[in-house]
């Protein structure tokens, strides 16, 4: 969720995040103890090597794990693997660990061929402050910002009111005249607040707040705390520069410009995967959409959707994870570096909600489909606007941003109706595409005698699973007596509940990772030179053929930085001389090549007294140099 767009009511996700010792981030490693931890697993094993490659704003070492199977000097395509952007997603630290754990141990083949780097905690200064007995669940690092923009930093920070050690919420149960209600407890479950729905008579009775005081004495609850800069909107791609914790441009935190920085001088990476609050392997990838410009991809380029298919399909078939949370992506470190650096990056949530059973049981711990991602037969994205698909709405946005030279923003998205979609549809030619109902949740065919029957919101499931689990996720409310908002309640969900598993789960939920992570490797791209072939065509004049091919499942690099040239070639060189060349290019580059046997090939004619001095000269950035004789 975009912690910046949305209203204190919205702010739940952000602002209530505290944990205490018996909340779900209980026994995650601290930063001395992930000091020690990396230490220790570098000391044990001669194919991981351990360094940093910087230290935070508060001087906390950004480690990084080497893994390598080979004393060879020659350049390797490499993996990167990160975790931690997001201070509140600490389950991810502890897998990519257990992943690097097996890697040494049960996979070193796997590290013969490629190298992997292991940045287990990119936000150390966002995890220590969410691992303290009390935080508000901090996203960003320790740079203080102007959240309100009103010149003052930090003047309305969360307050325990309660003593519990946590940030939760506040139902103002007697709102004034000017502070209309907004919500009323559900009838199914009296812990969960919901909206009146007027088919159900229902009336709201409270407001909701975050827990805390009006400090500042503006009018709202906790709008100005201790969030720093997001890192995941720190980097160039689609930088929003209008957000107050995406920074004050890209890359001014330390944390994001060493990343960038390493990224930059490791040319021979061409996967990365980061685990934290983005996924592009569970929710399709937008492959429609363009950013303001009308040149870049928002997500990614049409021509490699083929390729995060393809992954898709890998990390579910390894980890049964079937849905992920959604999240915008603009200023992202994997977005970053699919659109600027021509990487294959891969988003993945280190945790979501498991599903049970007709019977509550949770014994195959299959991810279920949040509700705002279910997709009937249609395979279409749902939008929010009625049941017109997402792919609707970008189609005729872009329509809109070619017309007008404006850009689509969320504040318009969020005052359109169906009926606008409707007639903007009809005036501009656009198919609308709708989302077919889920056949589970339609009415029975005679709807009058038999109601519809009511689906759970993600909260309700949320809470059905902490119970079943025993997992003490939520606070029931309780009575305060607030000296501004008078008679309130105060509970509901724990935060991090339901971003970090309880720690007891990490080792099941890391094999599936560990899996995918090893699938990774092994479909890696892996380009390997076919000939040469010489043909004598005459005395002294030769046809000679080379072919770069590449034998593994996934490409060089994206087919968007192909296009664009944002990456080093492949760079193939005859030594022949100019004038004696018949046919073909002295230097010829080679921007990338498709996987699956992918080729690309070459042929020159050239005139020579000795062909055993004569040689071609292959240089790649990813996968190494090779120098073939001719006359061999």
């Amino acid at each position: 969720m975009n912690q910046t767009l949305c209203a204190p009511l919205l702010c739940l996700p952000i602002l209530s995040m505290a944990v205490n010792a018996q909340s779900a981030s209980a026994d995650y490693l601290t930063n001395d103890q992930l000091h020690a931890e990396v230490q220790s697993i570098a000391g044990s094993n001669a194919s991981a090597k351990l360094s940093k490659i910087g230290e935070s704003a508060a001087g906390n070492p950004i480690h990084l794990i080497t893994l390598s199977n080979s004393e060879e000097s020659q350049v390797r395509p490499g993996l990167l693997l990160v975790a931690g952007l997001d201070g509140r997603y600490l389950a991810g630290t502890e897998q990519l660990l257990r992943v690097t754990k097996s890697l040494v141990s049960d996979h070193t083949e796997l590290l013969e061929q490629m190298d992997v780097y292991v940045i287990p905690r990119a936000n150390p200064d966002g995890a220590e402050l969410n691992l303290q007995s009390m935080t508000a669940g901090h996203i960003g690092n320790t740079r203080r910002i102007d959240q309100d923009r009103d010149r003052m930093l930090d003047e309305d920070l969360p307050d325990d009111l309660n003593g519990d050690g946590l940030i939760t919420m506040m139902r103002r149960l007697e709102p004034t005249l000017d502070d209309a209600p907004t919500h009323l407890a559900d009838p199914d479950d009296p812990r969960l607040n919901i909206k009146p729905d007027p088919d159900e008579d229902q009336q709201a009775v409270f407001t909701i707040y975050p827990e805390g005081l009006d400090n500042d004495g503006d009018g709202q609850y906790n709008e100005d705390g201790i969030e720093g800069v997001d890192l995941d909107q720190n980097f160039m791609h689609r930088w929003p520069e209008h957000e107050p914790h995406s920074g004050r441009y890209p890359l001014s935190e330390p944390e994001s410009e060493a990343l960038a920085r390493f990224v930059l001088d490791h040319h021979n990476i061409v996967m990365a995967l980061v685990l934290g609050r983005h996924d592009n392997l569970v929710n399709t990838p937008d492959s429609k959409a363009k950013d303001i410009t009308g040149r870049a991809p928002k997500e990614i380029d049409a021509e490699d959707a083929e390729m995060y298919q393809l992954a898709s399909k890998m990390y579910k078939d390894a980890t049964s994870v079937e849905s992920a949370s959604k999240s915008d992506s603009a200023g992202s470190f994997h977005s970053w570096l699919y659109a600027q650096r021509g990487i294959a990056s891969f988003a993945a949530n280190p945790w979501s909600r498991p599903v049970l059973d007709e019977q509550g049981n949770n014994g195959e711990k299959v991810d279920p489909k949040p509700e705002e991602d279910a997709v009937a037969d249609s395979g279409l994205t749902p939008s929010g606007v009625g049941d017109i698909s997402q792919e609707t709405l970008d189609e005729l946005a872009e329509l809109y941003e070619q017309q007008t030279g404006e850009s689509v923003d969320e504040s318009m998205i969020s005052m359109i109706t169906p009926e606008m979609i409707e007639g903007f549809a009809a005036q501009a030619g656009v198919e609308i595409k709708r989302i077919k109902p889920d056949p589970e949740s339609e009415p029975a065919v005679d709807s009058k005698e038999k109601p519809k029957k009511k689906k759970k919101s993600e909260d309700a499931k949320w809470l059905d699973y902490f119970d079943h689990e025993e997992i003490d996720g939520f606070v029931d409310w309780a009575p305060y007596d607030h000296p501004t908002l008078g008679r309130v309640e105060i509970g509901g969900f724990k935060p991090l509940a339901r971003i970090n598993p309880p720690a007891t789960e990490l080792e099941e939920l890391s094999s599936g990772l560990i899996d995918f992570v090893s699938e990774l490797v092994s479909a890696r791209p892996k380009l390997v030179v076919s000939g040469p072939e010489v043909k004598e065509l005459a005395d002294g004049v030769y046809e000679i053929r080379l072919s770069l091919i590449n034998e593994g499942k996934f490409p060089t690099t994206t087919a968007f930085s192909q296009s664009k040239r944002s990456v080093r070639p492949s760079v193939i060189l005859l030594s022949t001389d100019l004038d004696r060349i018949v046919s073909g290019q002295r230097v010829s580059r080679v921007w990338g090549v498709d996987g699956s046997g992918g080729r690309s090939d070459h042929m020159w004619i050239i005139r020579t007294d000795d062909l055993s001095g004569e040689r071609i000269e292959v240089n790649d950035p990813r996968f190494g140099n090779q120098i073939i004789n001719l006359g061999n």
